[in-house]
């Protein structure tokens, strides 16, 4: 035969089932702010891209002009062994040339996620405001008297397919 147990008391039930309410509630709000910073994140990618693809046009001219690379007699960039001895100029333009590559493949790289989640909404008839709103220079009423909508339609849309390539970029973060 099972041993029954003595149920518990109305004030303890209340407390518990408070808490439960509260933790529940604090997961939902978690969950939503996650979504919202994956959207944010996804609008400062966006607006990134002209930017990003100027450095990359930028470092690859001073990687064809050695000279650029490294001042003359500038102190400012001086580099040193482990061993506290100065490294030979051959070594430092190196040096100076693999960082620079460094930093072209790892901006490269950004332009390319990005450029590959916006894709998907490419054939989307709202897309330029992505492409002249976010990562152009056109205002909202000038996007709204282009593709001949109002401002809030252009707002809608705007957040709409922010929300579609933050899904490519962040997975199941920015469904919400």
């Amino acid at each position: 035969m099972k041993k029954q147990c003595k149920p518990l008391p109305e004030a303890v039930v209340t407390v518990i089932n408070e808490a439960v309410k509260r933790a529940v509630t604090a997961a939902w709000a978690e969950r939503d702010r996650r979504k919202e910073d994956c959207c944010k994140q996804t609008v400062r990618r966006i607006r990134a891209l002209p930017i990003l693809r100027e450095r990359v046009a930028a470092n690859r001219a001073r990687l064809s002009e050695d000279g650029d690379l490294i001042p003359g007699r500038s102190k400012s960039i001086v580099r040193f062994t482990a061993s506290g001895c100065r490294v030979n100029p051959e070594e430092m333009l190196e040096a100076v040339r693999q960082s620079v590559e460094a930093h072209i493949a790892a901006d490269q790289q950004e332009i390319d996620a990005v450029t590959a989640a916006m894709d998907c909404v490419k054939e989307d008839f709202y897309f330029p405001v992505l492409t002249d709103g976010l990562a152009g220079d056109k205002t909202e009423a000038q996007l709204a008297e282009a593709l001949f909508c109002d401002e809030s339609t252009v707002r809608r849309n705007r957040s709409r397919l922010i929300r579609v390539v933050a899904i490519r970029l962040y997975g199941v973060e920015a469904v919400g």
